[in-house]
Formats: C-alpha cells, sequence, structure tokens
C-alpha cells in the first residue's frame, strides 16, 4: 500500500490523492463539511448582528455613550434608562435589551466550542479504532505507527483551529464596536476573553488533543469522551482562576489621583481588590473587616490604621492583548506537551 502516493487512474484524468492524505481526508469528510457549515452559519450571525448594532448606533447617534450598570454617561452627562421620554435614554434602553444578550451568548457558545470539539472529534478520533481493531489493518501495511498518528491529527486540528481562528476574529471584530457601549461586561471575564483573539484559537488544539490523549490512553470512546469533556472544563476553569495574576494589576486610588489620568478605567477590568490605605501607604484589603457590622466596621478599619484614603486595583485596556498572548501561549505548551505524549505512546505500544 503506498502510504502517500499520488496515481494516475487513467491517462488524462484527474490526480487523485492516496494513502493516509485520502484515507484521513475520507474518514472525516462529513464531520469536516458538518463543521464548516457551523462555522458559516455562526460567522454570517456575528456579521448580521454586528451590522445591525453598529448601524442602530449611528442611526440613534448614541456612539459616546457607555452602559454604567444603573444608568449611562453620554457625551458628559448621566442619564437612566429608565427616562423614557429622553431619547437618548431610549435609544440606549433599546441597545442594551437588543443587542447586550446575544453578544454574551455567541461569546458564551464559542467558549463551549473548543469542549464540543475536544469531546466529539478529539476523544473519538484514537479511541474508535483501537476499541475496534481496525487501526491493526493500517499499521500491516507500509505505515508506521509515528506517522499513522501525525496524520491522523493533522488534518482535523488543522481544520477546527483554522475554523475557530475565522470565528474568533470575527467575534472580536464584533466585540470591539461594542465594547465602549457595554462597559458593564469586563473583558477579563471568561464571556468575551475566552472567545477572542489567540486566546480563543489556541484553546482548540488544546481541547483536540486533550481528547485525542484520552482516546489513545483509555481505549474506549465514551470513556474517552468524558474525560475530555472533565478535562477541558477543568482546564478552562483554571485559566480564569489563572487570568487576573498573569499581569500585576495597577494599583489606583485617592492617594493616587494626582497620576492617576481618568482613561485608566475607561474599558478596564475592575474587581482585583481594593480597600483603605494606612498612614505609611500600605494596603487593608475590605475583607479585612467582612465580618464587622454597623459601627464595628469603622472600629475595624480604624485599630489596622486605615485612614480615609481608598485603593482599588484593576487591569487597565492596555493589559488586554498581552494577557491574551500569555494564555494562547500556555495553551500552545500543554498542547505540545499533549502532542509529545501521544508521539511517545505510540510508539511504546506492542499492539
Amino acid at each position: 500500500m503506498s502510504t502517500i502516493g499520488i496515481r494516475l487512474r487513467t491517462p488524462g484524468a484527474r490526480l487523485r490523492a492516496r494513502g493516509l492524505v485520502w484515507l484521513v481526508a475520507r474518514q472525516h469528510r462529513a464531520a469536516l463539511w458538518a463543521g464548516l457549515a457551523v462555522v458559516v452559519a455562526i460567522a454570517a450571525y456575528i456579521v448580521w448582528q454586528r451590522a445591525e448594532m453598529v448601524g442602530y448606533i449611528r442611526a440613534h447617534d448614541i456612539q459616546g455613550c457607555a452602559d454604567l450598570n444603573a444608568g449611562a454617561l453620554c457625551r458628559g452627562r448621566e442619564i437612566s434608562p429608565q427616562e423614557g421620554t429622553n431619547p437618548t435614554a431610549e435609544a440606549f434602553r433599546h441597545l442594551l435589551d437588543t443587542y447586550r444578550t446575544p453578544l454574551l451568548n455567541t461569546g458564551r457558545l464559542l467558549i463551549a466550542l473548543p469542549a464540543l470539539i475536544g469531546v466529539f472529534i478529539g476523544a473519538p478520533l484514537f479511541a474508535r479504532e483501537l476499541e475496534t481493531g481496525t487501526h491493526q489493518v493500517v499499521w500491516t501495511q507500509s505505515v508506521g505507527r509515528t506517522r499513522w498518528l501525525i496524520a491522523k491529527l493533522a488534518l482535523p486540528l488543522a481544520a477546527v483551529t483554522a475554523g475557530t481562528a475565522v470565528l474568533a476574529a470575527l467575534y472580536t471584530w464584533w466585540w470591539r464596536a461594542a465594547r465602549a457601549q457595554f462597559q458593564d461586561i469586563a473583558w477579563g471575564t471568561a464571556a468575551p476573553f475566552d472567545a477572542t483573539g489567540p486566546a480563543a484559537v489556541a484553546l482548540t488544539p488544546l481541547a483536540f488533543l486533550l481528547g485525542a490523549a484520552a482516546g489513545l490512553l483509555l481505549r474506549r470512546t465514551v470513556a474517552a469522551m468524558v474525560v475530555t469533556l472533565g478535562a477541558t472544563a477543568g482546564a478552562q476553569y483554571g485559566l480564569d482562576a489563572l487570568r487576573p495574576h498573569l499581569m500585576t494589576p495597577r494599583t489606583v486610588g485617592s492617594a493616587l489621583s494626582a497620576d492617576t489620568p481618568p482613561q485608566i478605567y475607561f474599558n478596564a477590568w475592575r474587581g482585583m481588590g481594593n480597600g483603605y490605605l494606612t498612614r505609611s501607604g500600605e494596603k487593608i484589603p475590605l475583607e479585612s473587616c467582612s465580618s464587622a457590622v454597623g459601627a464595628g466596621w469603622e472600629r475595624c478599619f480604624a485599630r489596622l490604621g486605615a485612614t480615609g484614603r481608598w485603593y482599588e486595583e484593576l487591569h487597565p485596556a492596555s493589559h488586554y492583548w498581552p494577557m491574551q498572548w500569555m494564555q494562547a501561549g500556555i495553551c500552545l505548551a500543554a498542547a505540545a506537551a499533549l502532542a509529545a505524549l501521544c508521539v511517545w505512546w505510540i510508539g511504546r505500544r506492542r499492539a
């Protein structure tokens, strides 16, 4: 059996790929077409939603409005979405009600895609063949085990990564147009962070290789799918917990007001920590007196040496891209380790 060859069936006939390339493509052609259809459908939805949202913002001239939880700031004036008689407030309320939920739900869908890829594409990739024994047919030919493994991994991995990259780029495009209006959605939360930029793309090969490694080690399709789902969910949870610590937060507060520009709060990821400062500038987190109630709250902070000066720790918008690349690097390093594990394991198997 030729492992890669290209053969002409008859003179003048078109070239047909044979061997591993043809075999892997034929095995996964249904999944590849289905995946392409999913990517096209989601991409079309994102483009449509963004066009509708941007068109509405421009038509109602609310480009300068930003969501501030209970109200909104529009051209320097604070307004309330409940001000129905105010055209600007009415337009901004409609913007929130109509476009905020689709933006978040699409992000959550893109976050779930790597797990689905790992469970339904990565896990059965080797487990099904090892479970049924069909791999031995290929191994008895002139195909080495390592070459078989690499060929099995390469095409699906390239396809799912390319599809995810397209969707992540489109969703990033949508999010960048919406983030100024939806200030209450912190960019460091799972949606949108895990659905945008290189972090979203790098999570796909990690989930896929988690599934492939589970199938290779367990040799049972259902068991590999269950383990992959748990491992991918655990990886995503761990990344979310690690993310605030990828870079040192910026400290702002009343004691630093002279050298803290107001722009630092725009599109900032807040909530890293806050509290009061002592006279020497030491930080006293609010959690230090979380058990105190009423007047005991003030006495607790006074006992700790707190003054009226407060502080807050946050990640400014300038941290977004560095943290994206850091998380992507972690995912790709883990994926490379899993690929190396698969190559090492297949080389030491006896059958």
